[in-house]
């Protein structure tokens, strides 16, 4: 279904959701205080999604490349797509990259932040092992 000027309406639904996903990421990254302790690194995940954003990217140059020269409507789908996919690889490398740690707000496990008031407890499961139990809605 193509809506006004050759645009999808689910392309732009894509759009608006992913740049509200990667606005919340990074809103999270940054107010959520200085790191204390940084448990694991997802630098493998991290490498992938950085692959992926060039390769978006390559494949965003030649889409605007294609329409500035022949000016077709039809590819500006193409272009919100690549868009999306981009957002969605950024979003992905901010929560690989804080997989899991400690910070002065709360807990990154991964992706996810819990503020200190949602930890109801916690156990050391081994000698440097600590099991947090968090209320959650879900």
């Amino acid at each position: 279904m193509s809506g006004f000027y050759g645009f999808s309406i689910l392309g732009i639904v894509f759009f608006i959701f992913t740049t509200g996903i990667l606005l919340k990421d990074l809103y999270t990254l940054c107010i959520h205080g200085r790191s204390i302790l940084k448990v694991e690194k997802g630098i493998g995940l991290a490498i992938f999604w950085l692959v992926l954003i060039i390769v978006w990217c390559l494949l965003l140059w030649q889409n605007v490349k294609f329409y500035v020269r022949h000016g077709n409507n039809g590819i500006i789908n193409n272009i919100v797509t690549n868009i999306f996919w981009i957002e969605f690889s950024i979003s992905n490398i901010i929560k690989s990259l804080r997989s899991s740690e400690i910070r002065e707000n709360g807990i990154y496990k991964s992706g996810y932040f819990y503020k200190w008031s949602k930890i109801k407890s916690y156990n050391w499961t081994t000698s440097n092992t600590i099991e947090f139990k968090v209320s959650s809605f879900f």
